[in-house]
């Protein structure tokens, strides 16, 4: 039986080492989504964000973790946290966003974001987010957030799309295309006419089947 929902990820770098991570693991009939900005000019910032990335990936695929629980998801954040903090191992933002039959939760600190574009409207998931901290930074500030389905496409995306393209232009590029065209051409959006980047950026879209 195929997953409930299907996807589609996009990763462009500005620099020869990216800093911007972003991928997607199935379990069942939920799917863990999770985008991680390391902090640049700050040595470790790829690390931290690949290091993320990777105890997400180990929890998602342990039938022992409560994937359903965000009291869980949040002790893991905390955990990378005082472990980036105690080595001195870089700083990164952090989304982790899980989906399911009971609709969709998550978590986030720093300048990343997640989205759920509709025809008529964007909601903000992250907007809860009071601070511009980082894992890693010294101090963790998570914000959650709880949906009871998802009406959209899911947008999550590093803030090398979110600073350089409007907020209306994103969603009118989601709404135009398939989701599979659309995450190339929301990194086409920030690129310039020389191909160059800005920043790195890292964006997935998730919509139900």
């Amino acid at each position: 039986m195929s997953h409930p929902y299907v996807h589609a990820r996009a990763v462009a770098a500005s620099r020869q080492k990216p800093e911007d991570a972003a991928e997607v693991f199935e379990r069942a009939d939920v799917l863990v989504v999770v985008v991680a900005d390391g902090a640049g000019g700050i040595r470790g910032g790829d690390a931290a964000s690949r290091s993320l990335v990777a105890v997400v990936e180990s929890a998602a695929k342990d039938p022992t973790f409560a994937a359903d629980d965000v009291g869980a998801w949040l002790d893991l954040f905390r955990r990378r946290h005082a472990a980036l903090v105690s080595k001195g191992a870089g700083e990164t933002t952090g989304v982790v966003v899980v989906l399911g039959p009971q609709g969709l939760f998550g978590l986030s600190i720093g300048d990343s974001e997640a989205w759920i574009v509709t025809p008529s409207g964007i909601d903000n998931l992250t907007v809860g987010q009071q601070t511009r901290q980082r894992l890693g930074s010294g101090r963790v500030q998570l914000a959650t957030f709880e949906r009871p389905s998802l009406p959209g496409v899911l947008v999550i995306a590093t803030d090398g799309l979110f600073k350089f393209a409007s907020k209306e232009v994103i969603a009118g590029v989601v709404r135009a295309d398939e989701i599979a065209t659309a995450v190339d051409r929301l990194v086409e959006l920030v690129r310039h006419p020389s191909g160059a980047l800005a920043d790195d950026v890292a964006v997935i879209l998730v919509k139900r089947r």
